[in-house]
C-alpha cells in the first residue's frame, strides 16, 4: 500500500510539472458538475412533493411550483450535458501533455540503467513491459479526476439518502462499499493474471516479426523454415487467446454480479419503502423519490466501475514504473576535480587486480593489472572470448569491477562522476548500431554538440575512411542508412558500415579514443589497411586498438594479449616476438594473411 500511496504522489508530481492549470481547472469542473444528480433528487423531491399536496387538497396554484420545475429541467439538461465530461473525454484532453510527457519520462530514465542491468533478463522483462505503458500518467490522473467527480456525487447521495431515511442511508452505503470492494479485488486478480503471461506475449510478438525482418530474411527462407516459425507462435499465441478467454469470463462475471447487486439493493430498498409506505410512516411521494435516488446511485457505480479500472490500471502501471525509475537515486556529483589531475599525471589508466564475472563463478576478467600512458598507441589482442571487449566496457564505466580498482588520471573510479568518461573517450563499439537516420546525423552522434557541424562530420567520414564511397550517394552525408524509414535510403556492405562507425569514433575528436574490432568484417589486408590508417589519424593521442587478429600489433607502442581473461603477455611486438610465447606463435599463424600485406597495401596507393 505504501508503494501504491508512493507511486500516486509521483504521477501527481508528473502530472503538476506537465500541466499545472489543467490538474486545476478540470477536477474543479468534475467536482461542480458531480453534485447536480443530488440537486435534481431534491427538486424532484420537492416537485412530488407539491403535486402530490395539490392532488391530496386540490389546493395550490402552478405558478407556486413553475420555478422548482424549470430549475429542475435547467439541472437535468445540465446533467445531460455533464454526462460528456467522462472519463474518455477527461484523457483525450490530457492525452497530449501526460502521454508524451511520460513517454519522455521513461526515454529519459533508462539512460540511468547500467549496462548489467540491461543484461538481466528480468530487468529487461520489466522495463519493456512498463515502457510499453506511457498512457499510465494519463490513465490514472484521468481517472483520479472521474473518480473524483464520483465521490463527491456518491456523498451528495448518501446525504439525500440520510435526509430521507437512516436505513435507506445505510443500505445505500452497504452497498456502495460492496460493489467497491469487488472491483477492486477484481482489478487484482487481473494484474496478478498478466504477469503469468507477459512472456508469452513478448515471444508471440518476436515471432510475429520475424517474416519481414530483413534480420531473419535470409535464413528463413534459405532453409524453409517458416512452417516451424508459424508452429512457434501458435504455440505461444495458444496461451494468450486461453488468457483472453478467461480474462473475458471473469469481466463478464464480474459485469453479471454487479449488476445482480444492484438489484438486489434495488429491491431491498423498494420493498422497505413500500412496506413504510403502507404503515404511514413514509409517503407515494418519498418512495418515488427513493426510487429516483436509487437510479442515480447506480448510474454512479455502473460508471465507477469503469472509471476505477482505468485509473487503477493506471496506477498499477504507475507503481511498477515508480518502482524502476521513480525510486533510483540520482547519481552523486563527484567533487573531486579530474581535470586538474590529467596535467600533473602520465598515466591515463590503470588497473590494480581487476575482476569481472557477468555470471557467479564464471569470470570474464581476472586479476588483470596493467597501466596506459598518454600518448600510447596499446594494442589490445586475444582470441574471440579472451575478455577484451569487456575490459573496454570497464576503462567506460559501462561495467562496475567485481573487485580490484580502475584509476583515471590517478583517481579511482568509485570517486568520478558516473557518465564523466564518456565525454573523455571517443570509442567505437564491436557491436555498434547505426540509426535510421541520415549518414550525417548517425556521425554527428560521436560529438552531439556538433551533430549539425557539416564540416566536423566531413573531416570525421575522411579520418574513418568511409568520405570516398559516401561521396558517390546522389545525396552525400544526407543519405539515409537502409530502408525502414526512407524509401531512398542506402544498404551498404559490413565493412562500409564499420568505417561509418569509424567515423563516428572520430567525430569525438577525444584524446583518448578506443577502437574495438573496427575491421572485423575485412579481410585481413583490409584490416591492416584500416588500422594503419586509423594510426594515422591518432596525432599523438592515447589510443586502444582491439582485435584477435593480431597482425596489426606491429603498428602498436605496446601489446597486451589477453587469455581467459588474464593479461598472458605484455611488450612490444618485437620484445614479444623474441620471446617466442603466446603472442608469437599467434602472429606466426595468422602471417600467412598478412603475406606481402605492406605491399599490396602499397599498390591499392
Amino acid at each position: 500500500m505504501k508503494d501504491k500511496i508512493k507511486a500516486a504522489r509521483w504521477s501527481l508530481s508528473l502530472a503538476w510539472h506537465y500541466n499545472k492549470s489543467m490538474l486545476i481547472i478540470l477536477p474543479l469542473i468534475v467536482s461542480i458538475v458531480s453534485i447536480l444528480p443530488a440537486l435534481a433528487v431534491q427538486y424532484n423531491k420537492a416537485i412530488i412533493t407539491e403535486l402530490n399536496s395539490f392532488l391530496s387538497t386540490d389546493t395550490g396554484v402552478f405558478d407556486d411550483i413553475l420555478p422548482v420545475i424549470i430549475m429542475f429541467g435547467i439541472i437535468t439538461a445540465l446533467i445531460g450535458l455533464s454526462n460528456r465530461v467522462n472519463n474518455d473525454l477527461i484523457y483525450t484532453i490530457m492525452f497530449d501533455h501526460y502521454y508524451f510527457g511520460m513517454q519522455e519520462v521513461l526515454m529519459d530514465s533508462i539512460q540511468g540503467f547500467s549496462m548489467e542491468e540491461l543484461l538481466k533478463k528480468d530487468a529487461k522483462d520489466e522495463y519493456y513491459a512498463v515502457f510499453d505503458r506511457p498512457g499510465s500518467l494519463t490513465e490514472f490522473i484521468s481517472g483520479f479526476c472521474t473518480l473524483l467527480g464520483k465521490f463527491i456525487g456518491i456523498v451528495s447521495l448518501l446525504i439525500v439518502a440520510f435526509s430521507l431515511s437512516t436505513l435507506v442511508f445505510v443500505v445505500s452505503l452497504a452497498y456502495i462499499i460492496g460493489i467497491t470492494w469487488h472491483n477492486l479485488n477484481f482489478s487484482k486478480k487481473l494484474h496478478s493474471s498478466w504477469y503469468k503471461i507477459r512472456d508469452k506475449q513478448r515471444l508471440a510478438a518476436h515471432y510475429e516479426e520475424m517474416p519481414y525482418s530483413q534480420e531473419y530474411a535470409k535464413e528463413l527462407r534459405i532453409f524453409e523454415s517458416k512452417n516451424m516459425l508459424i508452429k512457434n507462435w501458435q504455440e505461444a499465441y495458444t496461451s494468450i487467446y486461453n488468457y483472453q478467454v478467461k480474462k473475458g469470463f471473469m469481466t463478464e462475471l464480474h459485469t453479471f454480479i454487479s449488476s445482480f447487486g444492484f438489484y438486489i439493493f434495488l429491491t431491498a430498498i423498494i420493498f422497505y419503502a413500500i412496506f413504510a409506505v403502507a404503515g404511514g410512516a413514509m409517503t407515494a411521494a418519498i418512495l418515488l423519490v427513493i426510487f429516483t435516488l436509487c437510479l442515480s446511485i447506480f448510474d454512479y457505480i455502473a460508471n465507477i466501475t469503469r472509471s476505477l479500472m482505468f485509473a487503477s490500471e493506471g496506477l498499477y502501471a504507475l507503481e511498477r514504473q515508480y518502482k524502476i525509475f521513480g525510486k533510483r537515486p540520482k547519481p552523486a556529483l563527484s567533487s573531486a576535480n579530474v581535470e586538474d589531475k590529467t596535467v600533473k599525471t602520465a598515466v591515463v589508466f590503470e588497473a590494480r587486480n581487476l575482476s569481472y564475472a557477468y555470471k557467479e563463478g564464471e569470470l570474464a576478467l581476472n586479476d588483470v593489472s596493467f597501466s596506459i600512458k598518454r600518448g600510447e598507441t596499446i594494442a589490445l589482442v586475444g582470441a574471440n572470448g579472451s575478455g577484451k571487449s569487456t575490459l573496454i566496457k570497464l576503462l567506460l564505466q559501462l561495467y562496475k569491477p567485481l573487485s580490484g580498482n580502475l584509476l583515471y588520471f590517478g583517481q579511482d573510479y568509485d570517486t568520478i562522476e558516473k557518465g564523466f568518461l564518456k565525454n573523455q573517450i571517443g570509442a567505437f563499439f564491436q557491436d555498434y548500431h547505426l540509426f535510421h537516420m541520415p549518414i550525417a546525423e548517425n556521425i554527428g552522434f560521436g560529438d552531439i554538440g556538433n551533430v549539425h557541424n557539416q564540416d566536423k562530420i566531413n573531416l570525421a567520414l575522411e579520418k574513418g575512411g568511409a568520405s570516398a564511397f559516401v561521396s558517390k550517394l546522389p545525396k552525400g552525408s544526407n543519405t539515409y542508412i537502409y530502408r525502414t524509414v526512407e524509401e531512398s535510403g542506402a544498404v551498404f556492405s559490413g565493412g562500409e558500415t564499420q568505417k561509418l562507425a569509424v567515423s563516428r569514433a572520430h567525430m569525438s575528436d577525444k584524446d583518448i579514443l578506443i577502437f574495438d574490432e573496427p575491421a572485423s568484417m575485412l579481410d585481413p589486408i583490409a584490416e591492416l589497411e584500416q588500422f594503419m590508417h586509423i594510426k594515422d589519424k591518432l596525432a599523438g593521442r592515447t589510443a586502444i586498438l582491439i582485435s584477435h587478429r593480431v597482425g596489426f600489433a606491429r603498428l602498436a607502442d605496446r601489446v597486451i594479449l589477453l587469455a581467459n581473461g588474464q593479461i598472458a603477455e605484455t611488450g612490444t611486438h618485437d620484445e614479444l616476438m623474441k620471446k617466442n610465447g603466446l603472442y608469437a606463435n599467434l602472429f606466426n599463424e595468422q602471417a600467412q594473411w598478412y603475406q606481402n600485406g605492406e605491399e599490396a597495401i602499397s599498390e591499392r596507393g
